[in-house]
């Protein structure tokens, strides 16, 4: 709805690409019908180096942990990697695209939606409120514009990367609540 286009996809059944765009909704249907995007005929088939090497703006790693190594980082033609999934970038491959110029929106900060959501609940349940769903979303979008806010002033201030900035952020919160609580003087 906002322009933006899937090119390819890939997971554990195969890979393929449409330069013209992919209609998700109908990959989800097929997914859901065949167990993958294998044979889904609106993309061509292709290598998973094919698909690792696909130019694009923006490479979504969303399934599995160290997706990204340093040889994986070498094929990326993006300019921006924003981490989908748990740690799917490992020390050696976050070096490489940090080398390369490719900007990374950690984990930590880009795969935070279902963790933040989770707190409201338990939130919720500890009120014993409900909260629509437009209310969750305000909640949501205030929060993590909040934090990239925050991890974007840091990256700038410390001259570091974005999943370095993250860390300094947390940390910077730990050691304030820590002096508050008197925890350590």
């Amino acid at each position: 709805k906002m322009g933006g286009r899937l090119v390819a996809a890939e997971d554990i059944t195969g890979a393929g690409q449409n330069a013209e765009g992919i209609d998700c909704e109908k990959m989800a249907a097929h997914v859901r019908e065949k167990g993958g995007v294998a044979g889904y005929t609106d993309m061509k088939p292709m290598s998973h180096e094919e698909f690792m090497s696909t130019k694009a703006d923006i490479f979504i790693p969303a399934a599995m942990e160290n997706q990204i190594d340093e040889d994986t980082s070498k094929m990326l033609k993006v300019r921006l990697v924003a981490e989908g999934a748990n740690g799917p970038t490992n020390p050696a491959g976050d070096r490489q695209l940090i080398k390369r110029g490719i900007h990374v929106i950690p984990d930590v900060l880009c795969n935070s939606g279902g963790v933040v959501v989770s707190y409201f609940e338990w939130l919720q349940n500890k009120r014993s409120e409900y909260w629509d769903l437009n209310e969750v979303d305000s909640k949501l979008l205030r929060k993590t514009t909040e934090a990239q806010t925050k991890v974007s002033e840091a990256a700038g201030k410390y001259k570091c990367d974005w999943r370095t900035a993250s860390y300094v952020v947390a940390l910077s919160r730990i050691q304030k609540v820590y002096e508050e609580r008197g925890i350590f003087p």
